[in-house]
Parts: C-alpha cells; structure tokens; sequence
C-alpha cells in the first residue's frame, strides 16, 4: 500500500465528516462494551444508529484508497457490528429476552434496507451482470433488487437463483443465448432496417422472449421469492393513456410470470413491441394477466402524471432507503462515469453539459413540450446513494443494439466487475449493519419461529402482543 494513503487512513481528520463525534462516541461505546453495561450500550447505539452518522459514508472519503477510509470510520463500524453480535449471543440478567428481541427486530426496522437497481440501456445492460457477480463475492449483493429494461431480465436471472445457484450464471454458457444464435449475423441490420419501416421496431420481441422463457421459464413472482427469498421488482406501464404503471413482485402480482414481466418492461418505442402480461391461474393455467386487450411496456413510457416513482413504491413496501443504482442507460452512463473517473477541466465541461441538458428537458416536461416516450430523460432516477457506471468507450457504441452473444457477454461481465471494485469500500461501509442486523435477525427467527411475547405500551397502559416472526 502507498505510504502516503495510509497515512491519510491513519489520521482521522478531514472536512468531509465530523472526526470529533465520532472519535467520542467510539470511545464511549468502547468503554460500555468494556464494562458489559448492555443497557447503555443499548440506548447508545440506538441513538445514533444512522447509515451515514456524522457524514461517514461521503463518496470524497473512499476516493483517496479503494482499499478503505480513514482507519477511525472503520473501527467505529466495526466497533457497531461487534456490539450488535455481543447483544444478541449473550444472556444478560438485567435484559429479558423478549426486550433484547424488540431491540433487535425494531433497531432492523429503523435503520432500513438497501435495494439494487438496475437500468438500462440495450447491450450495455449485460454489465450489469458483472455488478451482480462483484457484489455477490464480496457478500454485499440486496436481496432486494428491481430492473427496467434490459436490467429487468438480468434482475430476474439473478432472483429465480438460490446462492448456490448464482455463480453458475457467471460461467461460460450459464445465460441461454441460443434464441439470438439461430437468427445469425448476416444480414442482421437489413432485417432490423426492414422490421422498423414495416412494424416500428427495430429489434424481435418474439426472439426476445424465447430467450427469457429458455433461461427464466415459467416462475412467477411468489414462486420465485418461495424458492429464493429474493425481492424482485420489476416496473411496467400499460399501453393505455391513463393506466397507472404496476410495481411488480411477489407483493403486489404473486401469480404474473417473470419472464413476461421483464420482456413488458424492455418494450420501448422503437426498438421492442409491447407484449401481454402472462400469469398463472388457480389451476396452474398460463392466462393473460389483465381480461382486457391492454399491452405492457417499459414504465418510462408514461406521461409524469400517471405514477408516482416505483423506487418510491419500492420504498413504501419494503422499508428501502438505500439505492445502489447500476446505470447503463447511454444517454446516462457516459456523463456519470467522467465525473466519477476524474476531475480535469474537459471533465467538469461534460458535467457541466449533461447537468445543463437534464435542465432543459425537465422544463420541455413540465411545459408538456417533450414526448411521453421521452420521459425517462427526466423521471428515471439518474443516481443513487451509490453509483455504479461503465467506463463506456467509442467502440461499445457500436455494438450498442447487436445481438448478445457469448464472447460480448464475457466482455460486458468483465466491465461490470471493474466498475464495481472501486465502489466496493462505500458499499461495504455504507451496508456492513444492514448486513449485521439481517443476519441476526434471521438467527433468531430461526431459533424462535414460534416466539410470541407481551410488551407494554406505556402510552395507554395497554397490553400488546408482538412477534418477531
């Protein structure tokens, strides 16, 4: 490791988070864990139990070393996690069980979850494979996870799969390309020419599906959440002007087939046809979802009067408040990853850009000026807590709505990989409680699946019953 980034680690001061409190409440937590006082440690950690506590997860403190921050970040996370485990292993006299429980199981509620989403953007959207397969080696892949577009089918790969099962996705012939193998190349852009003259789209929907169904097959949402317990979201708009757009997962659509689900969500003008939403009946019976003749397509094709965000509904069901977002969108991508791979003059000029032209077509939306096919530019959430985005180059253009095939799929895992690994130190920082406290909570659901105990609302005298389970 270069001496001047640790030493930088090892001196906790900087003017992008407050070093003092946290030095402070690192010293006291330290001092009740030494004297076993579980009570204050309890109120203590309670108090200040934030996912960025004092501005410790700010991007500027893990640019410096992707191998970490400032030593006193990481002690005091840790610090956090040890004490979380020292809690829920032992017996305490002074801390009933069903009081340690409650602290527990209302601390997971309160602190909140993290979900992955997945945007975009036609063949760039196979690196997002490869952000999945960074993160799942690292332990630090959401089980909560939502798609649009392409991502929508790679979130699906990955949901349907136990953790067991995910790592052979990753290997050579693990994703099913055949359907697209049997068109061929030649004369693949005559065909997409002459498809779009006569229909209006440029690439198969037909094809499309046939490689969903051969990788996905016919799970729904609730059978796959059953199998897995994987959150899968995926967000479609129907082909009516005032339909709301569905958020769906096993909450809101248990019987909708995945596989339909995620080609509806790529249907966009222009390159993909919209398509019915399929679901199984009380027999098993593979039955149009909606009774009328309504078509799906991707949820940014709605006019901005129509839906709330599905992040914000993904929020709402799922107590999320922290988005890891891959972004591959291309009219995106390109702009994000200049100002996160560098900070020279013609980067600050792109910025400048890109920020400037997002300003022009938010007021072309709220004018009613910009087309509804056009609302992604200004509705889909650009970023999240933590961005991750492909170090895109002239060449990836070009291959920008060909046809998968084995070796680009290498390439683009290979891409997603790369990006991911310098985020890897925010993430693990920014997730490392989350990940603590859903581990010990499904611990203790485990051992206690039948736990049920009072707990006394002092407000009204009241008895209640709660449970974990």
């Amino acid at each position: 490791m270069d001496s001047t980034n640790d030493e930088w680690k090892q001196d906790p001061a900087s003017q992008y988070y407050d070093y003092i409190m946290i030095k402070k409440r690192l010293t006291h937590l330290k001092d009740l864990h030494e004297r076993n006082d579980v009570l204050s440690m309890i109120y203590n950690l309670r108090s200040g139990l934030l996912r960025n506590l004092g501005g410790i997860n700010d991007p500027r403190l893990f640019c410096r070393s992707y191998l970490g921050t400032k030593r006193l970040i990481e002690d005091y996370t840790k610090e956090v996690v040890t004490q979380l485990e020292y809690i829920s292993e032992k017996d305490f006299i002074d801390l009933p069980q069903y009081s340690k429980i409650e602290f527990l199981s209302d601390t997971r509620q309160s602190f909140g979850c993290t979900a992955l989403v997945l945007y975009g953007g036609a063949t760039f959207g196979l690196y997002h494979l490869g952000v999945v397969k960074a993160l799942y080696k690292h332990g630090l892949l959401p089980r909560i996870i939502s798609g649009t577009a392409i991502g929508a089918l790679i979130a699906a790969l990955v949901c349907i799969r136990t953790d067991d099962e995910l790592p052979s996705i990753f290997e050579e012939g693990g994703v099913d390309l055949g359907a697209f193998a049997k068109k061929g190349k030649k004369g693949n852009i005559k065909r997409k020419i002459s498809r779009f003259l006569k229909h209006g789209y440029f690439m198969d929907v037909k094809v499309l599906e046939d490689c969903v169904r051969s990788n996905v097959g016919d799970l729904t949402f609730e059978e796959a959440y059953a199998k897995t317990k994987r959150i899968l979201n995926i967000t479609v708009s129907s082909t009516r002007k005032y339909e709301v757009p569905q958020l769906l997962n096993y909450l809101t659509a248990p019987n909708v087939l995945i596989r339909s689900a995620a080609c509806a969500s790529t249907a966009m003008m222009g390159l993909y046809d919209s398509v019915d939403l399929l679901a199984k009946d009380k027999a098993g019976n593979i039955v149009k979802w909606a009774p009328t003749e309504i078509k799906w397509r991707k949820w940014s094709d709605t006019v901005p009067t129509e839906s709330e965000s599905p992040l914000t509904r993904i929020s709402e069901l799922f107590n999320v408040n922290h988005f890891i977002v891959s972004q591959a969108n291309p009219y995106i991508a390109p702009f994000i990853a200049k100002e996160q791979f560098g900070s020279n003059i013609l980067i600050k000029c792109a910025h400048l850009f890109s920020t400037e032209f997002r300003h022009r077509i938010n007021q072309l939306g709220h004018m009613g000026l910009l087309p509804k096919n056009f609302r992604g530019l200004i509705d889909e959430k650009v970023s999240g807590n933590v961005t991750i985005v492909p170090y895109l180059t002239f060449s990836d253009f070009k291959t920008l709505f060909s046809n998968p095939s084995y070796s680009s799929l290498d390439y683009w895992i290979s891409k997603g990989e790369q990006s991911t690994w310098p985020m890897l130190a925010l993430i693990r920082n920014r997730c490392i409680i989350e990940l603590e406290l859903d581990r010990i909570n499904l611990k203790l659901k485990a051992e206690r699946p039948y736990f049920i105990y009072l707990h006394t609302n002092k407000e009204n005298g009241r008895k209640r019953t709660k449970s974990i389970h």
